[in-house]
């Protein structure tokens, strides 16, 4: 969120031209127009875009007043809401001429300005990350304890590499293969065993790209790449963040229902993160 001292705004009277300037040469999409002498008396109730303000320009519009598009109700929202919610709010907008950014308030004040960009911070990354993560160990903690069912499958080449050079490290042979398993190679497991037809009575039916997809989205926000405005735009990061914690609740639904396979914990297994 960009907190409202922070805005970058106009007024109805400023000139189209070189506001319109002042956006491209700071890569500012949209702005809000301020209706008074300052944020905290002043009302915000319009906005005004870059496309609307060419085109305006182009009919021969020199004020930002005469680019500038009202702002409905439905483009507040609470301060308090979650991550989750928030991404939820722009796919509801799909259906509908979007607006690119929502007003956040408290107590009916406006507090801040939140964008898609706003989808790319760290927060969102580290958030994303950790469910990624419960998943992971979930999965695990199926696959370890279906072992003598799946082995075949966990003898990648990349689990006997890790283990291989383990063993050579601390003369022990003690782990099993699943133990060096990553994301990548449990989803391939879970698309290649039946764990997931019995996931999938409560996820419901998936292709095998939304699996892959989620090793992808673990990649990204590991190595800090954009999400929004690259590989996960709104639609389908919201997709793929529904299904991540369906699958988080449906693996540890038929965790507590698996007959362990070996001895090794759970506990013991969750210290990999």
């Amino acid at each position: 969120m960009t907190p409202k001292h922070e805005f970058e705004f106009c007024r109805p009277n400023d000139s189209l031209d070189e506001r319109l300037q002042r956006m491209e040469k700071r890569n500012i999409d949209v702005i809000p127009m301020l209706q008074g002498e300052d944020l905290e008396t002043g009302d915000i109730s319009e906005y005004l875009d870059q496309e609307t303000m060419r085109k305006r320009k182009e009919e021969g519009c020199t004020r930002c007043g005469d680019a500038a598009k009202r702002i409905s109700e439905e483009d507040h929202l609470n301060q308090d809401l979650h991550i989750t919610e928030i991404m939820s709010s722009y796919l509801s907008r799909a259906n509908r001429p979007k607006m690119p950014f929502f007003l956040v308030n408290e107590n009916r004040q406006i507090t801040g300005l939140v964008t898609l960009a706003d989808l790319d911070k760290v927060a969102v990354k580290m958030y994303l990350f950790a469910l990624v993560s419960e998943l992971e160990v979930s999965l695990l903690d199926i696959v370890s304890k279906r072992y003598s069912e799946l082995k075949e499958l966990c003898r990648c080449r990349y689990c006997l590499r890790k283990r291989e050079s383990r063993k050579n490290k601390s003369n022990s042979d003690s782990l099993e293969e699943y133990y060096y398993l990553n994301l990548r190679e449990l989803i391939h497991i879970i698309i290649k065993s039946d764990v997931r037809e019995r996931l999938e009575r409560h996820v419901g039916s998936h292709n095998n790209k939304n699996y892959e997809e989620i090793a992808l989205l673990r990649n990204t926000v590991d190595h800090c790449k954009p999400l929004v405005s690259g590989d996960f735009p709104i639609d389908r990061l919201v997709k793929i963040h529904e299904l991540i914690k369906n699958l988080i609740s449906a693996a540890k639904a038929q965790t507590n229902s698996c007959r362990p396979d070996s001895c090794q914990s759970t506990s013991s297994l969750n210290t990999r993160q």
